[in-house]
């Protein structure tokens, strides 16, 4: 008698095209496997959930951005499985519970400390069909897609942070003062939290007060929104002393921004227009986490990857765990971006080089297929 195949059910938070291209992509890579898959673009609640284990009889639910603790009721013979790509605000700890927890970024998981079962690091795969391989002429030297927030308003700037001395210390003065506070730091294993931590030592070691900000939007302007625009800010501004060739690719905050206006092309997310944008631009600038989408994306479909180096590339999640620099892609700092440009500007042999390994690298291992072979050999490690 042959044996039942597995069976996986995977839930995303709700219907986008990131979404339904992780989705599609995790699907495939598991039914390579001989998996039987049910694949959603929403979760559902408990109760419908419950229903439908009763109708499909999953083995394994894997969900991104949820943990088995928002599940109480779920049978324990089915396993669960928690990828969280996307904190949304809540400390690690929140999404406990689960048989087995990924996290999308290195520091999130050295930061984890609650149970959840087999704890690893997940990195997004390259889905090779949407983004198969194709050498095309380079209309600009880089281009970035990406999300950018909104300046700073008036009313947000003059919230209160603390008393001291009489004096109203607004948000406005403390988002300036982090900024120089932060210049002694080497940001090695921060996460949202780990910035935040930074804002009470700073308003204690300046101000004598030991505070805890209740308000979640304060609480995420100065653990992800200040952090997102000063990485922003320190990936474009290099460019744009050497280079009109640009394309920003993203939300419309970009337009906003009067330096990055002139450079703005539209908000895009479709896996075709965003393969050529890849293929045709000779730098695909990149920073934050080193591993994400847009890297394994543009390497797949032949974009060379200019990648802002980061105190985490060497650790667990970083970029040198999976890729080997100027062999898979550049990397480069503030104070060697210009040389390293021209460098690689000028020399399309080198270029084309480096695009060609790279692909074939992720090809033979970075697909989806991949991580489910991953997923698939830790679910019988616990189950």
């Amino acid at each position: 008698m042959t044996s039942q195949p597995l069976r996986v059910a995977i839930f995303m938070p709700h219907a986008n095209t990131v979404y339904l291209s992780i989705l599609f992509g995790l699907k495939r890579g598991f039914e390579k496997h001989n998996v039987e898959v049910f694949a959603s673009v929403s979760h559902y609640d408990e109760t419908c959930l419950l229903a439908f284990c009763q109708q499909f009889k999953p083995d394994l639910i894997f969900e991104l951005n949820r943990s088995r603790s928002q599940l109480p009721n779920l049978p324990k013979h089915i396993m669960h499985i928690a990828w969280i790509v996307d904190s949304l605000g809540q400390p690690v700890d929140y999404y406990h519970g689960s048989d087995i927890t990924y996290f999308f970024g290195g520091p999130w998981k050295r930061a984890f400390t609650a149970n959840g079962g087999l704890v690893d690091w997940l990195p997004p795969g390259a889905c090779e069909t949407a983004y198969d391989f194709k050498s095309q002429q380079a209309i600009s030297d880089f281009s970035f897609v990406g999300h950018i927030p909104a300046p700073w308003t008036e009313k947000e700037l003059s919230r209160e942070i603390c008393q001291y001395q009489g004096q109203t210390i607004t948000f406005g003065r403390l988002h300036d003062e982090l900024l120089d506070y932060w210049k002694a730091f080497s940001f090695e294993n921060f996460e949202n939290f780990t910035y935040l931590n930074s804002v009470y030592e700073l308003i204690e070691e300046r101000y004598a007060q030991k505070i805890e900000i209740q308000d979640q939007q304060l609480r995420y302007d100065l653990g992800c929104r200040m952090v997102r625009l000063r990485n922003r800010h320190q990936l474009i501004s290099p460019v744009l002393e050497s280079s009109d060739s640009l394309r920003i690719y993203g939300s419309k905050n970009w337009k906003n921004w009067e330096q990055y206006r002139p450079h703005y092309h539209h908000f895009v997310d479709h896996p075709q227009e965003l393969k050529q944008i890849y293929q045709s631009t000779k730098l695909n600038l990149h920073e934050g986490v080193g591993p994400h989408f847009r890297v394994f994306d543009a390497m797949s479909a032949g974009g060379l990857i200019f990648a802002k180096r980061t105190p985490d590339d060497h650790t667990e999640g970083g970029m040198l765990e999976i890729f080997e620099p100027f062999v898979h892609y550049v990397p480069f700092l503030e104070n060697d971006f210009a040389e390293l440009a021209d460098k690689y500007l000028g020399d399309d042999t080198v270029r084309q080089k480096i695009v060609t390994t790279a692909a074939e690298h992720v090809r033979a291992h970075h697909t989806w297929a991949h991580r489910a072979e991953k997923i698939i050999r830790d679910y019988y490690s616990v189950v």
